[in-house]
């Protein structure tokens, strides 16, 4: 809502003009009233006020003169409107100068007047949208660490105080079927919504949702920047606040969330190490088997750098892999997590007893004698590497990874796989208009997908996505030249959900836009 205050030393004016329309209908609200300069000052320092009406000639202090006792005095953003009769027309003119909005002349007309507001609200709107937007990239660049004394100094204008901070992600839970059932698209626009909700919620304090800035692949949701100043003003601790968030996030969306709370650090220049200890929550939690949507870093700062697993468990584990056999992957990945679970181990002890099993599982690659398969088997650890799969604190992920390797293995090692790359090829030309991926691909041939995705790479020198798009844009050249039908409708036939992805697909393949390329052609059987 844009604040007013309002400003004429004539009752009978101030009250009409509060009644003449539905201002929160238009997106405002009169906070307050006065009836002369002086009292308009000292609510000024008083309320954070966007927008002033001030009539032009009041006692004792002008409009003019509050105008420019507001620029020099008042440092934050202050829009006045001006009330004037006909007689005072130059002289409101004369205001513009002040940049001053808009003025109204005197009797107020409903339909005036909605025009300025409309006016000004859309204004309004379009530079807090980019005074937002320039926030979020300063925040994020604190968040990665990547931030200069500029974005530090931008942020801290929209933050209230100084003092010790965390942050605290608001996150949609991926294991959820819920969540795990909607597309990528959906998940975008339920985080698009959650970031807002959460804006929403803390009104005036909308500054301390920050969007996710989060680098591994799966994550969906929001930050908020939790201080004692944030939760002093909405009159609850800490404990209490997380509760309300999570209940009231909970009741209006439909997919379960998770928060998790990092650590506290003394200043706005630390809070990248807030941020990147939510991994470590997210960790624990995912390796943890009691129940908590509010999951705090604090919680886990008692553990100990010690080793807790079994060696002979690692090698059933890794026996098993070697030999895919998939319930034996499942038993001995259990077993493995259930000892970090009964243990103390820290952070680092828990990175390191997986990075063991990830360099044993890399050793087994010396047992081919085929070295582009080697090369292959180490380009799949290194992007398939559950370093990812860890922070996302998912046991389930985690033990994928393992079964999902030991298949990729197993078919590596078969010359017979490759054979299926043929098979694979004929119904992607006979299918290129459907909705495919490596993915869905995998699970029609019984392949693995990442091992498919190596054999397309290794025959055609580009990966799968690019092989599909080359065959819908000659699909859709030949439809350009034989047919009339609009640009929109040729994406849609071969394939392309949307229109200007295709056009962008087919600039950058023939360095043409499709009209331009169908004139071309066309002119070209003309002359023959």
């Amino acid at each position: 809502m844009i604040k007013v205050l309002v400003v004429d030393d004539e009752q009978f004016i101030r009250q009409g003009l509060c009644h003449l329309v539905d201002w929160e209908k238009y997106g405002y609200q009169i906070v307050a009233e006065a009836e002369n300069g002086s009292d308009a000052i000292r609510i000024l320092e008083e309320i954070e006020i966007d927008l002033v009406f001030v009539d032009i000639r009041m006692p004792g202090m002008t409009g003019l003169e509050l105008i420019s006792y507001v620029h020099e005095n008042i440092k934050r953003r202050v829009g006045f409107v001006i009330l004037t009769g006909y007689a005072d027309f130059n002289y409101a003119r004369e205001a513009l100068r002040y940049n001053v909005l808009d003025y109204i002349l005197k009797p107020v007309l409903e339909e005036e007047l909605l025009g300025v507001l409309k006016k000004i609200n859309n204004e309004y709107q379009d530079y807090h949208q980019q005074q937002r937007d320039k926030y979020d990239f300063h925040i994020s660049q604190i968040l990665l660490g990547k931030f200069s004394d500029k974005n530090v100094r931008q942020v801290r204008r929209y933050l209230s105080g100084e003092g010790n901070i965390k942050y605290v992600s608001v996150e949609f839970d991926q294991n959820q079927k819920e969540f795990a059932l909607l597309t990528r698209e959906q998940r975008m626009e339920q985080q698009r919504g959650l970031y807002q909700y959460l804006r929403d919620l803390l009104e005036e304090f909308s500054y301390y949702v920050v969007p996710l800035v989060e680098a591994e692949e799966g994550i969906f949701g929001a930050g908020i920047l939790l201080t004692q100043q944030l939760c002093s003003k909405v009159d609850t601790d800490e404990k209490s606040f997380l509760k309300n968030i999570q209940k009231r996030v909970t009741c209006h969306f439909p997919c379960p969330i998770q928060i998790y709370v990092g650590q506290e650090v003394e200043k706005l220049e630390q809070l990248s190490q807030s941020f990147l200890s939510i991994r470590v929550a997210r960790c624990f939690h995912g390796l943890a088997q009691e129940e908590s949507r509010v999951r705090n870093y604090e919680d886990f700062g008692h553990r100990k750098s010690s080793m807790k697993i079994q060696e002979n468990d690692v090698e059933a584990l890794l026996e098993a892999v070697k030999e895919n056999r998939i319930s034996d992957i499942e038993s001995c990945a259990e077993r493995i997590f259930a000892q970090i679970r009964g243990s103390d181990m820290n952070m680092e002890m828990v990175n390191a007893s997986i990075y063991y099993i990830l360099y044993r599982l890399m050793e087994m690659v010396q047992e081919f004698d085929d070295e582009t398969n080697q090369q292959e088997i180490l380009e799949y650890i290194g992007k398939e590497s559950f370093n990812k799969l860890v922070l996302s604190g998912s046991t389930e992920e985690i033990t994928g990874f393992f079964s999902d390797y030991a298949g990729y293995l197993a078919q590596v090692r078969t010359q017979e796989s490759k054979k299926v790359l043929d098979r694979v090829d004929d119904y992607v030309r006979e299918n290129y208009k459907e909705k495919m991926s490596l993915k869905s691909l995998g699970e029609l041939f019984y392949v693995n997908n990442v091992y498919l995705g190596q054999l397309y790479k290794k025959k055609y020198g580009i990966v799968f996505r690019d092989y599909l798009n080359n065959i819908r844009l000659e699909k859709a050249r030949e439809l350009l030249i034989n047919t009339n039908l609009r640009i929109y409708a040729i994406a849609e036939e071969v394939g392309f959900a949307k229109a200007e992805y295709f056009i962008n697909k087919f600039v950058q393949n023939y360095h043409m836009t499709p009209n331009q390329y169908r004139m071309r052609n066309r002119k070209q059987e003309e002359t023959e």
